[in-house]
């Protein structure tokens, strides 16, 4: 168990991802107060032909939308805790923070957005104790490591998006973090499926 590269990877993501969901929160909430003030069921009332009204609902779920940087980053770089969370999903999954929390598109509360984002920025330093402290692979070089490797990937971007004009780059670092977390997750349903192999061949070789 290496703690001290765990301890050092959670602070770095706890930082970095901080600042995003900071930086995000303030950037989001005037348009959500706004939103949710001028339609608080996201609902429409329209006249129908014959004088009567009606009440048309639509869902946002399934629908796609720009993503901010911000977002896109932490989410990317964060993979894992972001989706446990489900922070700023519109209709997050039941099993998520904010689907226990009952938010989502319609239904938020400044009250309730905090609490996903700070159980996000709980999850974000655990997620990398654990992942930092117990690297499934000691290449050489550090860098092909997968949790290195994704650091440095998140934090390239999170300097990009700091740069006034060149911002939008972050989004290949971004993108690159997200498809390490597939490679680390690869790696360790390989490393599972090999040391079950090997108990069972070894169970076996004590049995005859």
């Amino acid at each position: 168990m290496n703690w001290r590269r765990g301890m050092l990877l959670a602070g770095i993501h706890l930082t970095v991802a901080g600042t995003l969901i900071v930086w995000q929160e303030a950037l989001k909430w005037p348009y959500l107060k706004a939103e949710m003030a001028s339609s608080r069921s996201a609902s429409l009332l329209l006249t129908a032909w014959d004088g009567e009204e009606e009440t048309v609902t639509f869902s946002p779920c399934g629908m796609w939308g720009p993503i901010p940087l911000q977002e896109l980053i932490v989410g990317m770089g964060e993979l894992p805790a972001a989706t446990l969370s489900g922070w700023l999903e519109d209709c997050p999954a039941s099993w998520t923070v904010a689907g226990v929390l009952h938010a989502g598109c319609g239904s938020n509360t400044k009250q309730t957005e905090m609490r996903v984002a700070i159980s996000l920025c709980a999850l974000v330093p655990l997620q990398w104790f654990l992942f930092g402290s117990f690297p499934l692979i000691r290449p050489k070089r550090w860098w092909p490591e997968p949790g290195a490797f994704i650091t440095l990937c998140t934090v390239a971007a999170f300097i990009l998006v700091l740069i006034p004009g060149i911002g939008v780059l972050s989004r290949l670092p971004a993108l690159f973090a997200g498809l390490a977390w597939f490679w680390w997750l690869g790696l360790l349903v390989w490393k599972t499926l090999r040391s079950g192999w090997r108990l069972a061949a070894r169970a076996m070789a004590h049995g005859h």
